[in-house]
Formats: structure tokens, sequence, C-alpha cells
């Protein structure tokens, strides 16, 4: 994996990981990363900026992009295994996910004061969804059995990240969810999830993850919730599902 750093490594550990996954340098790309300094801030000790892409894409995108402090060559194809490589080349104590097509917005910035201040396990907060308005991101352990949580609408704590990850690779557009799952039922880190009211994030939806459906995830459902949630919760999905005559 080839990593190239525009900072001293020496330097106080980064606030915040901004890890985007991208195929080739746009216009979308060029906005996102700009929309992301603008609400962070240029200094690269509160945010560093992790662009990931295809071994083809690395050297273009080194000489023509402003703001991007590692380039990361993807080791495999996927979205979720390009999201790992990110979490490994990565330095800051909280990370956030971004598309390319998706933009952050200048109350997002009262994010990362807040946690540097107070801390916590993660934030979660609200997101413009696409042209459907305002996406709640408000946590709870229950909606997430029923509905995961939009990704751009999240920050990790890097110990979220060593615990309950990295991504599941073989899941299509879910292995987020199994996630969110983890963290929220966990009992140990649910009490410092941190919540901000109001949009901090536009997030596309028009990407693969809004429309496809993830046939492992549902298959594997009744074992998540035996694990994570309790073992009768597996047990009477896998009923329900019997007597429906459904296998996911």
């Amino acid at each position: 994996m080839l990593l190239q750093h525009s900072y001293n490594k020496e330097n106080a550990r980064p606030l915040l990981s901004v890890i985007i996954p991208a195929i080739k340098v746009d216009l979308e790309l060029r906005r996102c990363i700009d929309s992301v300094r603008l609400a962070c801030g240029m200094d690269n000790n509160r945010c560093e900026i992790v662009l990931v892409m295809p071994r083809c894409e690395v050297e273009a995108a080194k000489t023509s992009m402003d703001g991007v402090t590692t380039f990361v060559e993807e080791t495999r194809k996927g979205i979720y295994a390009a999201m790992n490589d990110g979490i490994r080349a990565s330095c800051g104590r909280y990370l956030f996910f971004l598309g390319k097509d998706d933009i952050v917005l200048s109350p997002f910035g009262k994010v990362l004061d807040q946690l540097a201040q107070e801390g916590g396990c993660a934030a979660f907060y609200d997101v413009y969804w696409g042209k459907e308005g305002v996406y709640s991101g408000r946590p709870s352990k229950w909606r997430v059995l029923l509905r995961n949580f939009c990704h751009q609408g999240i920050i990790y704590s890097r110990e979220v990240i060593d615990k309950h990850g990295p991504y599941l690779r073989r899941m299509r557009v879910q292995a987020d969810h199994l996630l969110n799952i983890r963290l929220l039922w966990d009992s140990r880190f649910a009490p410092s999830v941190r919540y901000f009211c109001g949009g901090r994030v536009w997030y596309a939806a028009d990407g693969f993850s809004s429309v496809a459906r993830d046939p492992l995830f549902w298959r594997l459902y009744p074992i998540i919730l035996k694990r994570y949630v309790a073992p009768a919760a597996g047990m009477l999905l896998s009923a329900s599902r019997w007597l429906r005559g459904k296998n996911i």
C-alpha cells in the first residue's frame, strides 16, 4: 500500500481523519474536499483527509489535488475494502467516511469542537438527504434494528472501530449497519454516544448503497441479533421467517 503524507508524522495526532474512497479525480471530489477543509479548517492537526483510490489513479491525484493529507492505493475492490484501507492509513482520534459526491456543511465544525472538548465514543447528527429533506440521526438501539443510520451522519472514535471493525468486506452495502448495531447495543460504548440536532452534511442519496439490498446481511441477521442483541431475538426472527416460508 502506497502512502504519501504531506505533514510531519511527529506532529500531534489529528482530531479527525476524513476517509474518502474514490475512483478518480473529478469536480465532485474536489467539491467534497473543499467542503471538508472549509468546515473543519486547514489545520492538519485538527483534520486529515485520506483519499483511497485505485493504484492507476494515485499518481495523477497526487499532482492535482490540494488539501489531501494521505494518498492510499486500494488493496482490494469494493467500498468497504477501500474504507478499511483508509482506516489503516489514518491517524485521527476520530474517523469519518464520505462519498465523493457528499458535501460537509459549516455546522459540522461545531461537532468537532464538542468532541475535542468533551470527548465521546461516537457522534450522530442529522443529514440533508438528497432532495428529500432532513434525515434524523438521533441514535437509538431499537431503531437501528429496523433501519440503519446514514453513514455520513456518524463520526466514530478509533476505539469503536478497533473494537467493532473493520468492515465486513463480503457485505455489499450494510457492513456499516452491522457496525452500528454492535456499537449501540454495546453497554460500554452506548452511554457516551453523542447526538447533535440539525443537518451537518449533505448526503447525495443517489449512490449504490441507497438503492441496493445486502443479501448476506439479511441472511445473517438472525445470527447478528442472537449474538449482539439477545439470543431470544435471533430465535424469534428465525421462527418468524420459517412460519412465513422465507429464508431471508
